[in-house]
């Protein structure tokens, strides 16, 4: 099985199911980023020592940490993995918008659909109606 896919699979074999992580997804890419300390960096997580040594040696944790460190070797990836780190910070502001009194209803809307262009529930352009296909159409004229 190829390096990759090993981050794809759990203790058991399983497939990947990112709810069943014992430990944040974006922690191993923190840590082969090396933005910090891993004192720091695990802190940042309320992760104690204790717990950081139980996920070093899971499996799983240490697919995705090597997994980090080889999307990082790429050219260009550190840049989006950056990305992706300040996405799922932004999403917990974007939910304390969304959820404020505060906040104009535009915006919670627009954060709203946002959200769920970003999750991929957005209607596919290939659907029925929208447009995009070759839909077949009766006009009937009675007058």
């Amino acid at each position: 099985m190829a390096q990759q896919n090993l981050a794809l699979l759990d203790r058991t074999g399983h497939e990947f199911d990112p709810a069943r992580l014992g430990f944040p997804p974006m922690l191993p890419v923190e840590l082969a980023m090396r933005t910090d300390t891993v004192a720091n960096i695990c802190a940042g997580y309320s992760i104690s020592r204790e717990e950081f040594a139980e996920m070093v040696d899971d499996p799983l944790f240490c697919a995705a940490y090597q997994l980090a460190k080889d999307e990082l070797k790429k050219d260009g990836v550190s840049f989006r993995m950056k990305a992706k780190m300040q996405a799922e910070a932004l999403l917990q502001q974007s939910w304390k918008l969304i959820h404020s009194p505060d906040t104009p209803n535009t915006v919670k809307a627009d954060l709203i659909k946002s959200t769920v262009k970003w999750a991929g529930y957005e209607p596919r352009g290939d659907a029925l109606g929208t447009g995009t296909g070759s839909a077949f159409q009766i006009n009937i004229n009675l007058g």
